[in-house]
């Protein structure tokens, strides 16, 4: 029953604090004028076609800093353009058209997995392509139709980047304040039994979005931004522990319950004031927030708890290394320091060709992609299924590299889908628009694509499947909303998407001894090299194995959850249980948070008059890297089976 809720809980998961009516009334506009235009010159097709790449653009705007949209949304409207040209070319040629789609899936996948942004361009890019090459439109309207898709996309790309800018590093900012929401929600939830750990996408896109900063617009405030994202890292790390002790405090008697409830309301004011803090561009924590932190923690220690004051200590010496004065990232310059040659960059394309490699498992994944929606395509248009390609689509956005998400997706999926095509029906039925009604039901439809677009992969689907229904019913093509077929169609393409997964398997479980040894690999050498700078080694050099180590613990954490959703025959090829690996994540999470915090206080001046800066201080500091080292070696030497 755990495993039921767990699943379907991921699976219509909603995360209310993405709703965004502003950012969605700004898009819709993009999606309106094409329509509005077309309708007046009575050409409604036309102005659906424009929509579309319109749509895409303004879904490509939700990913990165300022100037990284302008190239994403330009790259969605080339990409929309380039596959409706080729989906309404080749639609009529079946055999023509499976190679496209084997071809062009294959390349999409690839390039989706190198980021959130690109993974939404895949996605839509692939999906047009099947939905265009199933209306059996004339060759004809190829050129046409890429064109109008492309200025679509170009029109939004101009309304979004040029006359409704976002303001000066409204998103870094935004992301970093998320993180620091997340961690905060997980305060506010205590007390509660088991792992609480904060969920890692919203510091995966935080990441993502200063990285994008550090290349393209670099500023002093993104190395501000950069010291909280760290901060914030190792405060995720360090909750794991801080809440178990928590919840067994609060289990012994009234006193210590009082005095870890105070601790935890303490927390709670200082993570909500630094989130307030990071939106209006002051990542700090005020003089008398840190007094009150410290004044609680002081009376917490006579309550004879040591687990919950050693695990408190550590986040409350996170949340004071913020008040650190100096940091390894640039105050102006760019990534690199000065003086120092520029590394050089792989090429795009040897990027891509490495990652299509078959020996790896997003080459592996891309290959079944590609095979099993060419596949589907050839059987839907061999029987001749009516709207095969609901089916196709189904498959293509359901089936995923992980078992996970697969399943989760398909859910959501299905889900979405069936609400939608339900409350479609039910508006037609009711309301009988005609022309203008449903291209108004149809920019109703977009509003709440971008709306609902970060908050749930289920509530995006519902609404996806209301913007094409309407859509399609307002262009005059040729297509009428079958319930009962779109609904079955969709079952079935993601069980033919879970059934995909099942013959041609990668269990998390399988893989997650040797993700959890890696990270601890390389969390021993971020430690080491925290140790060398201390001595007057490289900066770089730490910064460049704590994102690593960072990478790969997130992943090893991934891979843990992902594997607590595996069916049975699954798991049974792991050799570690799932205590072991919980036990394993735990010891991973302490050693971050612990080296996180040594290597934000090794920043800080040497000029800097504190008490860190006393010779014993500074031995305890050296005695402490040298058991976090020994603690990450230790656990990798148990991983890969060494006594």
């Amino acid at each position: 029953m755990r495993r039921r809720t767990l699943l379907f809980r991921t699976a219509f998961a909603f995360a209310p604090e993405k709703w965004r009516p502003g950012t969605a009334t700004r898009c819709a506009l993009g999606v309106a004028i094409p329509i509005g235009l077309a309708s007046l010159t009575g050409h409604a097709a036309w102005g659906i076609l424009a929509s579309i790449g319109a749509l895409n653009a303004g879904l490509a705007s939700f990913s990165g800093v300022y100037r990284s949209r302008l190239r994403l949304m330009l790259s969605a409207s080339a990409v929309m353009g380039a596959v409706t040209l080729l989906a309404l070319l080749l639609g009529p040629y079946l055999w023509l058209l499976v190679l496209a789609v084997t071809l062009l899936s294959f390349g999409l996948a690839v390039y989706g997995a190198s980021n959130a942004a690109a993974t939404t361009i895949g996605i839509q890019g692939t999906m047009i392509f099947i939905v265009l090459s199933g209306l059996n439109l004339p060759p004809a309207l190829a050129l046409p139709g890429g064109l109008l898709v492309l200025s679509g996309g170009l029109l939004q790309t101009v309304l979004l980047g040029v006359i409704w800018p976002l303001s000066p590093r409204h998103p870094e900012r935004q992301a970093v304040a998320r993180v620091y929401r997340q961690l905060s929600a997980l305060i506010a939830r205590l007390p509660q039994p088991g792992d609480q750990l904060a969920d890692p996408a919203a510091f995966q896109d935080a990441w993502t979005v200063l990285d994008q900063a550090r290349q393209l617009a670099w500023r002093s405030e993104h190395a501000e931004l950069r010291r909280s994202l760290r901060v914030a890292e190792g405060l995720r790390a360090a909750l794991v522990g801080y809440a178990r002790a928590d919840w067994t405090a609060r289990q012994r008697g009234p006193a210590a319950s009082r005095a870890a409830q105070q601790m935890s309301q303490a927390l709670l004011t200082a993570l909500r004031a630094l989130e307030n803090g990071l939106v209006h561009g002051q990542p700090h924590l005020t003089l008398e927030a840190r007094a009150a932190l410290n004044a609680t923690l002081q009376r917490l220690v006579p309550t004879g708890e040591p687990d919950l004051n050693e695990w408190a200590s550590l986040v409350v010496r996170l949340l004071t290394d913020l008040a650190a004065e100096d940091s390894d990232e640039p105050a102006i310059a760019g990534p690199t320091a000065p003086g120092r040659p520029p590394a050089q960059p792989e090429s795009a394309l040897a990027q891509w060709w490495r990652s299509a490699s078959p020996r790896g498992s997003l080459g592996r994944h891309a290959l079944k992609y590609a095979l099993t929606l060419g596949l589907v395509t050839l059987l839907t248009r061999l029987f001749s299924v009516p709207h095969g390609y609901w089916l196709a689509l189904t498959v293509g956005v359901v089936l995923r590299q992980d078992y996970l998400s697969t399943l989760t997706r398909g859910l959501a999926r299905f889900g979405g889908t069936l609400a939608g095509v339900l409350l479609a029906s039910l508006l037609i039925w009711a309301l009988h628009p005609g022309p203008v009604a449903l291209g108004l039901l149809s920019l109703g439809a977009a509003w709440l694509v971008y709306a609902l677009f970060p908050t749930s992969y289920a509530a995006f689907s519902a609404a996806i499947t209301l913007y094409v229904v309407f859509s399609v019913s307002a262009s005059g093509l040729p297509e009428r909303l079958v319930v009962e077929q779109r609904i079955s169609l969709t079952l079935l393409g993601g069980l033919v998407a879970l059934a995909v997964y099942l013959l041609w398997p990668e269990w998390p479980s399988a893989q997650l001894r040797g993700a959890l040894q890696r990270a601890a690999e390389a969390q021993q050498r971020y430690v080491q090299a925290v140790a060398v700078f201390r001595r007057g080694g490289d900066p770089e050099q730490a910064s460049t194995e704590r994102r690593a180590a960072r990478a790969l613990r997130l992943q090893a954490e991934q891979l843990a959850q992902a594997a607590r959703l595996e069916p049975p025959w699954g798991h049974a090829r792991s050799d570690l249980t799932p205590a072991e690996a919980d036990t394993a994540l735990m010891q991973l999470h302490a050693n971050a948070a612990l080296s996180l915090s040594l290597h934000a206080r090794s920043l800080l001046p040497a000029n800097t008059e504190v008490a860190d800066r006393s010779a014993d201080q500074r031995s305890q500091m050296e005695q402490e890297l040298a058991e976090a080292a020994q603690a990450a070696e230790r656990l990798g030497r148990q991983l890969g089976g060494a006594p």
